[in-house]
């Protein structure tokens, strides 16, 4: 936790600072002293040693301009805001040649003090850069749960490819909580704030995931001990109160069960329809055009990588031209740059990842140099970044029959409910049928349709889960035109019939039901 001095001579502006600090920022920020003059506030921060002072300039014995001069001699990294009701330009003057951070003139709103108090903890904690290297470092790192956060919930990843990506950010099998925010404040609350919500749900025993994109924000919480789940109310509460300030709705928020985290998707699924079921229509449409614009966005990503890497320049652009049209549609002129450059850099980790195409500090720091202007040509930007990593892959040995099963693997996921057979989505994916059946033996060690058969009764069996349908509905909603069909393929590959199935979930149900 970060450290703060406070220093007014009103009783009443000490304890309303000291109130809505500790309620805000609970977790992040602890005041450690509130002094009623500059001289006793001098003296406890020598001592104390705190990371931010609020110092009001007119107090007794020791002015809030004279403090905090001593103050950032005696400690050169203290962070200071000066807070004053004299509205006058010299005062601020002079506090700028100080060093101090920023200046709030009283009566200021709730939402300038958190402002002035957010940039603070972004500054401290390395969110926002100043040295060249830095700089790249933030661009490639921004956000970089995201690479694995919206294949979580989006239901992007089978079983052993989900063990694979949490083994490298370290989480083992173990069980998880997704929370789901919808909230029209959060598009605004920039890559520090989703940092400060990560910090706000980092729980002894857990690890955490978060993303945001749009209106949505998206946090898994891992932990092998269930009882570390217990303490999750009070995050979801602190995060509510961070976000509020900076939308003008509700702050919407769902949660899941506990689940083991070989199924993600369900986590998702489960937190974001409870937002969907007790919120108004508006809301809840609302909600899944923001979930069916983020998948667009992960889905042109995936094509753009897979175009990329299979040098194919016109599809790369349009994927990443589709990309820009959905960003635009949400986020200002101002803030789309930074936005497409951090989705840029999604591709470019996943290229140099599973690829080997080598993206240097030099492209990082030349990319972020030209994004910096306002009114640069995204597209001449964008297609000079495509010729140069196509050129790099030629050099490196691509395994076809790979990037074709992961492309096809792709279209499956999204329409395996629809009546799609191998010459369907050999024609979406621009390849021969039978190229596309010898890829899937050589990479699945199984054929087109077996895998396609596999993948619509795991989706059974999440409806299955729900309870809310007929075997038949269930049946044709994953693609099956005949339901006796469907229950002999179920029978084949799970040992037991539907209904065998389904009584089953209704036991396990009632031996663990409250």
């Amino acid at each position: 936790m970060l450290k703060v001095i406070i220093a007014d001579d009103e009783e009443y502006e000490r304890d309303y600072l000291k109130k809505t600090i500790s309620e805000k920022y609970e977790g992040i920020l602890e005041v450690v002293y509130a002094a009623a003059n500059g001289a006793d506030a001098l003296e406890k921060a020598k001592d104390l040693k705190p990371d931010i002072c609020l110092f009001d300039i007119k107090m007794p014995r020791l002015d809030g301009l004279e403090a905090t001069s001593q103050l950032i001699e005696a400690l050169p990294d203290v962070q200071v805001v000066i807070v004053s009701a004299y509205d006058d330009f010299a005062y601020a003057k002079e506090a700028m040649k100080l060093g101090i951070k920023d200046f709030l003139v009283k009566p200021y709103l709730d939402k300038e003090l958190t402002q002035t108090i957010d940039k603070i903890i972004a500054d401290i904690c390395g969110f926002h850069k100043k040295s060249p290297a830095d700089k790249i470092m933030d661009v490639v790192t921004g956000d970089i749960d995201r690479d694995v956060v919206w294949k979580l919930a989006l239901g992007r990843l089978d079983e052993d490819d989900i063990k694979k990506e949490l083994s490298l950010w370290g989480i083992g099998t173990t069980s998880y909580k997704c929370v789901v925010f919808y909230y029209d404040g959060i598009i605004r609350i920039g890559e520090k704030g989703c940092d400060i919500v990560k910090g706000i749900f980092h729980i002894n025993g857990t690890h955490t995931l978060v993303s945001r994109l749009f209106d949505l924000m998206v946090v898994y919480v891992f932990s092998e001990d269930e009882d570390a789940f217990i303490e999750l109310n009070q995050s979801i509460n602190k995060t509510r109160n961070y976000m509020k300030e900076s939308g003008t709705k509700t702050v919407y928020c769902g949660v899941s069960g506990i689940y083991p985290g070989s199924d993600t998707a369900k986590g998702f699924e489960e937190a974001a329809g409870f937002i969907g079921n007790y919120a108004e229509n508006t809301v809840q449409s609302g909600l899944n055009k923001v979930i069916g614009d983020v998948q667009s966005v992960l889905q042109n990503l995936d094509k753009a990588s897979f175009a990329i890497a299979s040098r194919n320049r016109e599809q790369s652009l349009i994927r990443l031209s589709e990309i820009r049209s959905v960003l635009s549609s949400r986020y200002t002129k101002k803030d789309l740059n930074d936005i497409y450059l951090r989705h840029l850099m999604v591709i470019l980790r996943g290229l140099n990842r599973k690829l080997g195409i080598r993206v240097t500090n030099e492209d990082i720091d030349r990319l972020t140099d030209l994004f910096e202007d306002e009114n640069c040509d995204i597209e001449k930007i964008t297609e000079q970044t495509v010729d140069e990593l196509m050129e790099r892959s030629v050099d490196v040995r691509i395994n076809h029959n790979v990037l074709v099963v992961r492309r096809a693997r792709d279209y499956i996921r999204d329409h395996y409910s629809e009546q799609i057979n191998l010459q369907i989505v050999a024609d979406a994916i621009d390849i021969s049928p039978g190229h596309l059946s010898k890829c899937f033996k050589n990479i699945e060690k199984k054929g087109f349709s077996e895998y396609l058969t596999s993948v619509r009764l795991e989706k059974a069996k999440e409806l299955m889960r729900k309870a809310d349908k007929s075997i038949q509905e269930i049946a044709y909603d994953v693609g099956f035109s005949d339901s006796n069909y469907f229950g002999k393929c179920f029978k084949k590959n799970e040992g037991i019939t539907p209904k065998e199935y389904c009584a089953m979930l209704i036991m396990d149900a009632g031996g663990h039901g409250e």
